[in-house]
């Protein structure tokens, strides 16, 4: 997962990267957290009625399939992080399986 760099008056960011289901069986995520921000959402890209591409939350759960993939991409599905809280230490995204998995990945930082 990555991130760009953003000034520290900013109180969100977006996340990219990819999320992997590496098990036989179907899981859903049940949350996502951050050990700098309050809250982190899943958000997709859509078009409406006017052709405007408009960010669209998606709610939990959000299920994968075996082997299944989420694309986290500019433009696309991604990862919202709201109400920065903190910055001491590396950003992580800590993820909550339905099978009782939670997996930690620290978050990089890249320039665009």
């Amino acid at each position: 997962m990555w991130t760009h760099p953003v000034p520290d008056v900013a109180k969100t960011t977006a996340v990219y990267g990819e999320i992997q289901n590496q098990t036989e069986s179907e899981i859903s995520i049940l949350s996502l957290k951050s050990n700098h921000y309050k809250r982190v959402e899943f958000h997709t890209m859509v078009e409406d009625k006017e052709g405007i591409m408009r960010m669209r939350k998606l709610e939990f759960p959000v299920s994968l399939k075996p082997k299944e993939s989420i694309r986290l991409e500019r433009n696309g599905t991604h990862l919202m992080l709201y109400d920065k809280q903190n910055m001491d230490g590396e950003l992580e995204i800590s993820i909550q399986y339905s099978n009782g998995t939670v997996k930690k990945q620290v978050v990089e930082k890249k320039s665009l």
